[in-house]
């Protein structure tokens, strides 16, 4: 049978020696895999951040110049004109056509506009009056045929 013989104390050391010694390069080879991949992500998320700035720019960019455009079209002359470009004949009110009114839908007291349609109203029921039939004659000129 064979002896069991005990290891020399030189040797048991440097067995343990060497484990912590693996264990210790392994551990490190780890954090730096970590630390490769941990900058390779946060490389990526700046790339992806650097992108989005670019974008998010661009589309203040532009926001300020259709508000541009949009303030440039709403003034008066240009409004006008695209009015008048699409066949509309249309102007600002005067103030009193204007009426003012509430949640309800019932106009606020004490408006210009309401008093003169109430007093236009009071005299087309005094004389009965009637909206003025078109012009026959005109009628006849806009009803002939083509030759």
């Amino acid at each position: 049978m064979r002896r069991n013989r005990k290891m020399p104390k030189k040797m048991s050391v440097m067995a343990g020696r060497s484990v912590q010694l693996g264990a210790l390069i392994i551990t490190g080879f780890a954090m730096v895999i970590l630390n490769m991949l941990a900058s390779s992500s946060c490389k990526q998320l700046e790339k992806t951040i650097g992108e989005k700035k670019n974008q998010l720019e661009s589309l203040e960019d532009s926001h300020k110049r259709e508000s541009a455009n949009w303030e440039k079209m709403l003034t008066p002359a240009n409004l006008e004109r695209a009015l008048l470009k699409h066949g509309l004949a249309m102007k600002y009110p005067k103030t009193e056509q204007v009426v003012r009114m509430d949640p309800a839908g019932h106009p606020y007291p004490g408006q210009r506009s309401v008093a003169m349609a109430a007093q236009r109203n009071k005299i087309a029921e005094s004389a009965k009056y009637t909206a003025p039939v078109a012009n026959p004659a005109r009628r006849k000129t806009a009803t002939r045929t083509r030759r």
